[in-house]
């Protein structure tokens, strides 16, 4: 793993518990061999994924090994630049934000993550 990869990650998960954040962090769900993408950050932290809200994500991968990476989502409104998107999340249900990456040596990556994507109430904030 790259050096500057897996210190961001450790930085990263030491800010996210001095903050009081948990599972920032996302696994893949699906893909990823060889552990080409360490994983999907979450910009705010932990919490439900609300029904029409904006999530802020960015991909951790040796960006030195990667060619181009494309985002994708089953549902909803997203904007992909380099390895960071921002997800206009769907209606309420479980969702799938997808990364394909091109590495250097001509490989294809892909890896997935599974959302459930809960209603809008008074309590989530609208």
């Amino acid at each position: 793993m790259n050096t500057r990869i897996f210190l961001f990650a450790v930085v990263t998960s030491l800010l996210t518990s001095a903050c009081g954040g948990s599972g920032a962090l996302m696994q893949p769900s699906k893909g990823s061999e060889g552990a080409a993408i360490q994983g999907l950050l979450r910009e705010r932290g932990g919490g439900d994924f609300v029904e029409f809200a904006t999530e802020d994500f960015e991909a951790l991968y040796d960006a030195e090994t990667v060619r181009a990476p494309e985002w994708s989502v089953d549902s909803g409104t997203l904007m992909g630049n380099g390895n960071s998107a921002r997800w206009q999340l769907p209606r309420a249900g479980v969702h799938t934000i997808g990364l394909k990456i091109f590495l250097v040596d001509g490989r294809v990556v892909e890896a997935s993550w599974t959302v459930k994507v809960v209603a809008r109430t008074l309590e989530t904030g609208s």
